[in-house]
């Protein structure tokens, strides 16, 4: 188990560091497959949480923090509410959301790379109320599976948003967003972490780091492209596998 984790968390660090999307739609998967729905979305957002708040010490220059007041705050409004929804949740039923989640998000972030090149904005950038949508959607999204990257990606999009900036700013909402998800699921849906040893626990956190600095290594040689397309493969069997245990244990 702890082999697959490992290899889970190196996969989904270099993929998000060279491609820019989202280690919950790559990692989160199959980290719920090896140690279960509940445990493996909270070891998601700790990891999620951990890779931003280390990207966020290299562009915390071009951080708007405007936006990212208003993401985190409507994305907290539904953080408790999605944690008391899954007290009750049977483990094949939060399986299956888990899949149906990853499905949805990574379906998100293909059209948004379409869009993108296109150059569609119909969304204008000083409107409120879009920003207000994304954040609730990324709020649940995060205390489902753990993925609450593809919402803002396709604001990001829709409203033209400097890519720059955008990178800057996601990185301390996607930290508070797992945070708040992590905390509201440990306190009010009696969740926990996996069972594992200090030594496990440091070789994983070790692990995120080393994803995250091979991604970078790797970034400037690598195609993008061809890295995005293993990127897309790997989210749709991990979500559709996800999808199939749940439904079948339901």
């Amino acid at each position: 188990m702890l082999t697959l984790l490992v290899l889970a968390v190196l996969v989904g660090g270099i993929l998000q560091r060279v491609t820019g999307m989202g280690f919950g739609l790559v990692a989160g998967p199959f980290i719920v497959l090896i140690v279960g729905p509940l445990e493996g979305v909270l070891f998601v957002n700790l990891s999620g949480a951990i890779a931003s708040t280390i990207i966020l010490g290299r562009v915390v220059r071009d951080v708007e923090w405007r936006k990212f007041a208003w993401l985190t705050l409507t994305s907290l409004v539904v953080t408790v509410p999605a944690a008391l929804l899954l007290r009750g949740v049977s483990a094949p039923a939060l399986e299956a959301t888990v899949g149906v989640v990853v499905i949805l998000a990574m379906t998100l972030a293909v059209l948004t790379t379409r869009l993108r090149r296109e150059g569609a904005h119909p969304l204008g950038a000083g409107s409120r109320w879009p920003l207000a949508v994304t954040g609730v959607a990324s709020g649940f999204g995060s205390v489902a599976a753990g993925i609450g990257g593809p919402p803002v990606a396709v604001y990001s999009v829709l409203s033209g948003w400097d890519p720059k900036r955008f990178a800057a700013t996601a990185q301390p909402f996607f930290a508070v967003n797992a945070l708040a998800a992590l905390t509201a699921k440990l306190v009010l849906a009696d969740a926990s972490f996996p069972t594992m040893d200090p030594w496990q626990w440091v070789l994983l956190m070790v692990a995120i780091v080393g994803g995250l600095a091979l991604g970078e290594a790797l970034a400037p040689r690598v195609s993008a492209s061809a890295t995005r397309r293993v990127l897309i493969v790997l989210a749709y069997v991990g979500g559709v596998a996800t999808l199939t245990r749940g439904v079948a244990g339901l």
